[in-house]
């Protein structure tokens, strides 16, 4: 695979998973090449690197990450600052528990 040396970010402006990511990159200050891809329309290079042809997929080098949550837990990993979860355990679940609420609530539901 050929990758590019710089942070790529494949999106769906309407895909609430892809504007998840961007808030991420956003937040963290992190610069990011954001390449739109409507429905039906898939960039070669994203098929090379994603089996699913999905979005969002974030490339960074030789990585390809095409699930929302794995974006988001590799983004805060890689880039610790600002973290995306407070410090304490009881703290982080709570917040866990919410994300969790309203995927199912609010997302799910509709």
């Amino acid at each position: 695979m050929s990758a590019p040396n710089k942070l790529g970010c494949y999106s769906d402006p309407t895909c609430q998973y892809s504007h998840r990511v961007r808030l991420v990159l956003a937040e963290k200050a992190v610069t990011a090449e954001i390449m739109d891809v409507t429905n039906g329309e898939c960039p070669e290079y994203l098929a090379e690197v994603n089996p699913y042809a999905t979005v969002p997929t974030l490339v960074d080098r030789d990585l390809a990450l095409y699930d929302s949550t794995v974006i988001l837990e590799y983004l805060d990993e890689r880039y610790p600052h600002p973290p995306l979860l407070p410090v304490y355990p009881v703290a982080r679940a709570n917040t866990r528990m919410l994300s969790y609420r309203v995927q199912r609530d609010w997302v799910c539901a509709s």
